[in-house]
């Protein structure tokens, strides 16, 4: 497995985690903070879709060394 797609898996399973966590607070939005807890998930995924869309030209193949970085540092938080 090449790095690029090590990082798209580890970004894939992440997205599904967060996402898997989005529906389980809205399952449960009555727990107090079940809704700043999705919205924060949601800024993440937002901010992720950013950093996607600003370092990457032809799909993950061709992602730059600094979108490599912010990508690893999201995953990281």
């Amino acid at each position: 497995m090449n790095v690029a797609s090590d990082l798209e898996a580890r970004i894939t399973y992440r997205k599904q985690l967060m996402i898997a966590e989005i529906v389980e607070h809205k399952k449960n939005s009555s727990r107090a903070g079940a809704a700043e807890a999705v919205d924060k998930l949601k800024d993440r995924l937002a901010e992720l879709a950013h950093i996607v869309k600003a370092g990457m030209v032809a799909g993950w193949a061709n992602v730059g060394p600094s979108a490599t970085l912010r990508l690893e540092e999201w995953i990281a938080r």
